[in-house]
């Protein structure tokens, strides 16, 4: 799986040149509060909504990688042109539409090498990707530092390299080939069987995503107008989320494989900090100190969720649930970001800003916790705790 690996790499070095600085460069540039609710969900819904539509054509996940990748190449170095307005947004919403059917391959060919051992096998390829975005954040926020323009020029320098990552990609070793008449000729029991414990999860999954999203659009306002950050700074909590993502790597992978509810329940709740240390806090430090919790939960949102998904799924359903479940997703961020910049821009009238930003992210981390418990309710096709 040589190519593979150097794809998960090359890709995620490329889009991480600019991608965690998307919604902080765009606060900084002017954008508002509902703006930035628009930016946070083509960052986080787009990818997952444009995967369910996938479903509907018969796909080879090799072709998938390769276009997605291709096009999101292409369109960062026409963004690199662009004024951070409605024209950026739209050209935006295109990127991450492309993200979405590279990531929709890539998931089934995931679902294909992963099939013996879930967790080690998505948590090692997670690694690979952790190794990427590491090094791409670290460059960029070294270099651009207090010159956000220079942001412009990684668009450029992201644009070429996903090009050359499109061109690996066709040399990836597995392929996938799911076909729709197939899936809808599968067995009406087998259907039945999973279908509540499918929606059941994708219920608390929507749910779990409207509540997390809803402070998304609201972190970078505080970023920029609270804590006065920079590029540096995001950077740095970037890099130490890669780091501890590495070492919590083992241990998501083996809790995935033995005590899933439990993992996916405690990787939720987890979340419920981060709001919180941004609203209590008035130190950078005390935020670099509270992201450290980000290794576990983003190991467990890159192998956790999915793993349960491969699991309580056959070959002849795993292509729609995974479609269905990226839409349940987009819909949740999508809906919980509106919500977000909506309220923040109504609070906001009534109050000083800094007083509106932390009174909404102590509600959205009540929220979160509260909402993850949910997660220990879901029941497992195989048996795990």
């Amino acid at each position: 799986m040589k190519y593979l690996k150097f794809f998960a790499i090359l890709s995620n070095l490329s889009n991480n040149l600019v991608n965690p600085f998307i919604s902080f460069v765009s606060a900084y540039f002017g954008m508002n509060s509902e703006e930035l609710a628009l930016v946070t969900s083509a960052t986080n819904a787009i990818p997952n909504i444009s995967q369910y539509f996938l479903n509907f054509i018969k796909s080879r996940a090799r072709l998938l990688l390769f276009l997605g990748t291709f096009i999101n190449g292409i369109l960062w170095i026409v963004s690199a042109f662009i004024p951070f307005n409605w024209i950026f947004l739209l050209i935006y919403f295109i990127i991450t539409t492309s993200i979405g059917v590279a990531n929709f391959g890539w998931n089934l060919i995931m679902d294909k090498v992963s099939r013996n051992n879930r967790g080690s096998t998505l948590s090692l390829y997670m690694v690979y990707a952790t190794i990427g975005s590491l090094i791409a954040t670290l460059i960029t926020g070294l270099i651009t530092g207090n010159n956000i323009e220079l942001i412009r020029r990684f668009f450029i320098i992201s644009g070429i390299m996903l090009i050359s990552s499109a061109y690996l990609s066709r040399k990836v070793e597995t392929d996938a080939d799911y076909d729709k008449h197939k899936i809808m000729g599968s067995s009406n029991v087998m259907r039945t069987t999973s279908s509540t414990t499918i929606n059941r999860f994708l219920g608390i999954t929507f749910l779990f995503n409207l509540v997390l999203a809803i402070a998304w659009p609201i972190f970078p306002l505080a970023q920029v107008y609270k804590f006065h950050m920079n590029d540096e700074n995001i950077a740095i909590l970037s890099i130490e989320t890669s780091i501890i993502t590495i070492l919590f790597r083992k241990i998501v992978a083996k809790l995935t494989d033995t005590r899933r509810k439990l993992t996916m329940f405690i990787g939720s709740a987890i979340y419920s900090i981060f709001p919180l240390s941004y609203a209590l806090s008035d130190s950078i430090n005390d935020i670099y100190i509270a992201n450290l919790a980000s290794g576990f939960t983003n190991a467990v949102g890159s192998v956790t969720y999915i793993a349960y998904l491969f699991d309580n799924s056959d070959e002849t359903t795993v292509k729609r649930n995974l479609a269905i479940y990226n839409l349940t997703v987009g819909c949740g961020v999508m809906t919980g970001s509106i919500i977000g910049g909506v309220l923040y821009n109504y609070v906001s009238q009534f109050c000083n800003p800094i007083y509106a930003i932390n009174l909404l992210l102590l509600i959205t981390s009540i929220l979160r916790l509260s909402v993850s418990s949910l997660f220990l309710t879901i029941k497992d096709a195989v048996k795990r705790n």
